[in-house]
């Protein structure tokens, strides 16, 4: 009775171990992140038609790795076995390949032959894949937050448009009233030029 006591109870702390356990190294779906000597590697693992397609882009990698090795390989290291699958090869930095079965560890080698099964040695990055965030709090966050960048951005649109259409009626306002000024002096001018010279005039028939 005694053992079957403890053995319910090992059950219950199993299951109850499990339940609570962080879901961590089963990021299959993410976004790939592969970093180290001077090498970066940036894509997306997505699951689709039974498979996980893993694309992306390198930079960094020389050619050739060394005389034989020429090649690269991007690896993928199951969860359930641990073994270390061969996903696809990289060509002039990108890279497009399916693995079966879920992974989580991700390494880039360089290889003598781009169809071997079996990793060498020669690991030029490594690393693991990132979850992606679906947390809908973080998205309306920054959608409110580019609303609020969008208004601002309008409000000090508008007031420069209103001093810019300020200035300008200024503007045309003062030509309006210099040119009035003008020929305000000219008529004047004129005035006094016709009567100085019919003032001569007179005095000369006197």
């Amino acid at each position: 009775m005694g053992h079957m006591k403890k053995l319910i109870a090992g059950l219950v702390l199993a299951v109850i171990g499990l339940i609570s356990a962080p879901n961590v190294a089963l990021a299959r779906e993410g976004a790939v992140d592969l970093a180290g000597n001077n090498v970066s590697c940036k894509g997306v693992s997505i699951f689709q038609d039974g498979y996980y397609r893993v694309s992306g882009r390198c930079d960094g990698l020389v050619y050739p790795y060394e005389t034989t090795y020429n090649k690269y390989v991007l690896w993928g290291k199951t969860i359930e076995s641990g073994q270390v699958t061969r996903i696809t090869e990289i060509d002039r930095g990108y890279f497009s390949g399916n693995i079966t079965l879920p992974f989580n560890e991700m390494y880039i080698t360089a290889e003598q032959n781009s169809l071997s099964r079996k990793a060498s040695d020669k690991v030029i990055v490594s690393g693991n894949i990132a979850p992606f965030d679906f947390d809908k709090s973080k998205v309306t966050t920054i959608a409110n937050t580019a609303v609020t960048d969008t208004k601002a951005t309008t409000t000090t649109t508008t007031n420069t448009e209103d001093e810019t259409t300020k200035t300008t009626a200024g503007t045309v306002i003062g030509k309006i009233v210099t040119a009035l000024l003008v020929v305000i002096i000219v008529i004047v001018g004129l005035a006094i030029g016709a009567s100085l010279l019919f003032r001569s005039r007179g005095s000369v028939s006197a």
